[in-house]
């Protein structure tokens, strides 16, 4: 009988204690969409996509110079190996062969390094312009989810489904 109590005493306990557990609260929130409506952070982003774009600009230029640089390497690979041409005409294309081969490295070489100077405007940028504002939006959403008792915030790319009564994007817009 001790046995039985004790152990209906314990169930109790355990019971209570289960239930005493609070549940726990999920909001949801589209960060992406906070951000694309977020003003002073399109701002940046233009800003940013603004000084990347001349960098940009440029190595479209030198693409198609490197573009133009090929097709007349494989013009001059064509004259130095057609048959029918005389043996100077041969001679001579393929005395340009070098010359065209370290243009073509050359071009290149500035081409990856403006690629490189493109990343790091975009890196900069990020940093600079981009994160403090991203880091503005997250304490927006910690913010709404402190204020409504939330206590697990989820962006929404990653769910399969949510109830819109789930949604806090308009709260967090308002605070942004």
């Amino acid at each position: 009988m001790k046995k039985i109590t004790t152990l209906i005493l314990a169930s109790l306990l355990l019971a209570t204690g289960l239930s005493a557990q609070k549940t726990p609260i999920v909001g949801v929130v589209d960060v992406q969409r906070v951000l694309a409506d977020f003003t002073e952070f399109q701002s940046a982003v233009e800003k940013v996509r603004g000084s990347v774009a001349p960098v940009e600009e440029e190595m479209q230029r030198m693409q198609t110079s490197i573009q133009a640089i090929v097709t007349e390497g494989r013009e001059i690979e064509t004259k130095a190996s057609n048959p029918a041409a005389s043996e100077e005409a041969r001679a001579e294309a393929a005395a340009a062969l070098p010359e065209l081969q370290a243009r073509f490295q050359e071009a290149q070489a500035n081409l990856n390094q403006f690629r490189q100077q493109a990343q790091a405007l975009a890196q900069q940028g990020q940093e600079e312009d981009l994160a403090p504002l991203q880091e503005k939006a997250v304490e927006a959403v910690k913010t709404v989810a402190e204020d409504k008792g939330i206590d697990i915030g989820v962006p929404t790319n990653k769910l399969t489904y949510t109830s819109d009564a789930l949604d806090v994007y308009d709260v967090v817009v308002g605070i942004v």
